[in-house]
């Protein structure tokens, strides 16, 4: 409490300092949420995102609205989130950064830019921090000449210049990440004189205070050479190039994170040592020693395997294991070692046979750690029936997938619990066709539709050194009116190098491939399409395209982000409130809602159960008004929601957020809520983790909005104590399903709905197992059982 009160104290004082009652030199703090994130800026008080920030002073006035929104402004770009998800404040030092001036003819009086709308065009920077911003208007092309006037670490604040026929004022910030690093370096050596070692050395601080230490330290080691009376600064460089490897140990640790073994071994051996510190060197040493003694120990595990294969009795147990003892002598990597645990722990026991220790390592690979038996007459069996798992997700004839299912239930010892096990570890059932490759883990794929809307193209892009042994998160995006699905695809995972024939000469190298994430961009709009129509067609695209997807690719489906730019922004947002149970967070772009199709504001309290994050500028139209009711219950909720818009900005694609972005995806995972109250008002919103429905009294068509009484539908989900679920519906058809995660089925299982008892099989069933694995495509989470009612 005490805590609070302090966090509470401190941002009254920094809203004090916005609002002019102190000097400019204001102070500006950092303060950490509670699911870790940090943001530093000045901060205030909000009662709502389009209003005026309160006074503290006048919280204590009982007429004055609570405020339970904290808006951070970093003069990049403001941020609002919840105020009560402040955790506590990590530093409430003053930030002093380095702020280099850069002298510009700048308009002062003229034309104003009211509305940025999708650009034309705009050219690189000149060494003097110039450009040309050509956007289209009501009137017609219109060329903006802008210069940096200001660079810090953080942003550069880029204004209109004289010089054009009409003067016009605008002042927009752009991360400094964001301009490439040589054009910052021909900028800054006009603009900071090379004549004084101190104004010099303004630079280097520069580059420390944005943690490019590499080039930080070229600039001090150039500073020295210019200037030899500076020998002192030797040990400043010294202490740069520490801070430099302990970065570099940093990404090493990411990639190792993301599953890229081979880089990380590369840049292990490429490790820089000059003036590294002994502490550092030695997790060096201890990170090559613990990779040579992983790979040395998956060598051995192989080999005993196959020594243990070799002493089996007789041809024909060797000839019963011998496919899946080649597989684990071919595969066995980092990413699957752990499924012979069992084996490994048990290798030496001289109290078991040969036969014994294949069965714990066959079983083990086959169902997972934890689940090794034994047992060689039940372990050899799991051989074939994953087999037929994997033949009866392929199968698309009822009949034959019937007489699969029949194949599985006359294997002796084989239960719902294993072949549960079996899916948790098959690797994608589906094989990605030959047709499809594009070359350094790019695909373009088919997904088959199964109504009048036809199949479904989209894009993949595999992160480095994908391994099907792996689940990985993956970003789902959505195109809008002004971009394509393979741009999209580059604004996450990076164009790909081409050469001066326009081949690809390499891979992607953007944030999702140094993350690790898959990337899936669909092509879901039909041509000519300008607005999001909130219809069956494009729930279909995307749904069908991400099971396809997950049948072919390793697929975390824990964690799964939707995002989209425009038009896919308004899309990202609708799915992630229609269908809470698939996403571990959605990312929309320059969104906006919709005055006639209201799902959205309908659907708002879904917003309880996804992460939202909001992206856009404050000239994009008039965004931050239309959506601020929505983006206010949100946050007045406390919701697990963050809306940033960047000032001076407009319909752009906001590369500049990438870095964030992936700070907080790192920090989400689907929720599975032991209650829920969902809304819904299309027919086909109508999943919610556990409880299924059909036939919704009066639901909505897209197109078709009522002007009055139009309300949606309310389901509801309760794991109550006592192995008991309980369900609410007013559908005419309610379908309850069942998972270890929700019930004990080793104990009676009390299903309800609507107050009332229902009576149902609640018995674990090898059907609704291998059928909802095959149909939602979730090889993790599948249900094992269902009870419809009627």
């Amino acid at each position: 409490m005490a805590n609070f009160r302090r966090i509470r104290v401190l941002l009254a004082c920094c809203a004090i300092l916005m609002l002019g009652f102190a000097p400019k030199s204001a102070l500006a703090q950092k303060i950490q949420m509670k699911d870790g994130r940090i943001f530093s800026g000045r901060f205030l008080l909000m009662t709502g995102v389009a209003d005026a920030p309160v006074p503290p002073a006048a919280e204590k006035n009982e007429d004055v609205p609570a405020t339970p929104i904290l808006l951070v402004d970093d003069e990049l770009r403001r941020t609002f989130v919840p105020r009560g998800n402040v955790a506590a404040i990590v530093d409430a030092a003053p930030e002093n950064p380095v702020k280099i001036k850069l002298w510009q003819k700048v308009a002062k009086a003229g034309n104003t830019v009211a509305s940025v709308g999708p650009s034309i065009g705009i050219t690189p920077f000149d060494e003097f921090g110039r450009r040309i911003y050509e956007m289209q208007t009501g009137k017609g092309p219109l060329s903006i000449v802008q210069g940096i006037t200001e660079l810090t670490p953080r942003y550069a604040k880029v204004e209109g210049l004289l010089g054009q026929p009409n003067a016009i004022v605008w002042d927009m910030r752009i991360a400094t990440s964001s301009i490439p690093g040589q054009t910052l370096a021909r900028i800054m050596s006009q603009g900071v004189s090379h004549e004084s070692a101190e104004a010099w050395l303004e630079v280097v601080r520069f580059y420390l205070q944005g943690e490019r230490y590499r080039e930080a330290s070229q600039e001090l080691e150039a500073i020295i050479k210019a200037f030899p009376e500076k020998q002192d600064l030797q040990a400043e460089a010294k202490q740069i190039r520490q801070l430099g490897a302990r970065r570099y140990l940093k990404e090493i640790q990411l990639r190792r994170e993301a599953g890229q073994h081979k880089l990380v071994g590369i840049l292990l051996n490429g490790f820089p040592t000059e003036d590294v510190p002994g502490d550092t060197l030695q997790q060096v040493r201890e990170a090559v020693a613990n990779y040579q003694a992983e790979t040395s120990g998956m060598n051995i595990v192989a080999d005993q395997v196959k020594v243990q294969y070799d002493q089996l009795a007789n041809n024909d147990m060797r000839a019963l294991v011998k496919p899946v003892v080649d597989e684990i002598h071919k595969d066995l990597n980092f990413n699957n070692v752990g499924r012979l645990l069992s084996f490994t722990q048990l290798i030496d026991d001289p109290s078991l046979t040969a036969e014994q220790k294949i069965a714990l390592a066959i079983s083990g690979w086959i169902l997972g750690p934890g689940e090794a038996i034994q047992d060689f007459g039940v372990a050899v069996p799991l051989v074939q029936v994953r087999k037929v798992v994997r033949d009866y997700l392929n199968e698309p004839q009822a009949h034959k997938r019937t007489a699969l299912l029949d194949s599985i239930r006359s294997v002796e010892g084989v239960t719902v619990e294993r072949v549960a096990a079996i899916l948790a570890q098959l690797t994608p059932p589906w094989p990605i066709p030959k047709e499809a490759e594009l070359g350094d883990g790019a695909y373009e794929l088919m997904a088959p539709g199964n109504s009048e809307n036809g199949d479904f193209r989209y894009l993949v892009q595999l992160p480095p050194e994908y391994d099907p042994y792996r689940s990985y998160p993956t970003l789902v995006v959505l195109n809008g009116a002004y971009n394509s699905p393979e741009q999209e695809l580059e604004y996450w995972a990076g164009g790909r190098p081409r050469d001066e024939e326009g081949k690809p000469t390499g891979p992607r190298q953007g944030q999702a491939m140094r993350h690790g994430y898959i990337t899936i961009a669909i092509d879901w709009l039909k041509p000519r399409q300008y607005y999001y129509e909130f219809s069956l067609r494009e729930h279909e695209a995307v749904l069908t395209a991400l099971r396809d997807a997950s049948r072919r690719f390793s697929i975390d489906p824990d964690r799964v982000f939707l995002s989209g730019h425009g038009i896919g922004g308004d899309a990202a947002w609708d799915f992630a409130l229609a269908h809470p149970d698939l996403w571990a967070g959605s990312i929309p772009f320059l969104a906006q809602v919709d005055k006639e199709e209201k799902f959205i504001q309908h659907y708002w309290e879904n917003a309880e159960y996804v992460p939202l994050y909001f992206v856009g500028g404050e000239l994009d139209g008039l965004k931050t008004d239309i959506n601020g009711d929505s983006f206010n219950q949100y946050l007045k909720k406390r919701f697990n929601a963050t809306v940033v818009e960047y000032h001076g900005r407009g319909y752009e694609p906001y590369h500049d957020e990438v870095l964030a972005l992936f700070d907080w995806l790192g920090r989400q995972k689907r929720q599975w809520p032991k209650e829920f109250k969902c809304n819904t008002m299309r027919a086909w919103d109508n999943f919610f983790w556990w409880v299924e429905a059909q036939g919704f009294p009066d639901p909505i068509t897209p197109g078709n909005w009522p002007r009055r009484n139009a309300r949606p539908t309310l389901l509801e989900g309760r794991v109550l104590n006592g192995n008991k679920l309980s369900a609410r519906s007013a559908a005419e058809e309610t379908t309850i399903w069942l998972r270890p995660e929700l019930v004990d089925f080793s104990k009676p299982i009390r299903v309800e709905l609507n107050g009332k008892r229902v009576n149902g099989d609640t018995m674990p069933n090898l059907e609704v197992l291998l059928e909802d694995a095959r149909t939602r495509a979730d090889r993790q989470r599948p249900f094992w059982a269902k009870v419809q009612v009627p």
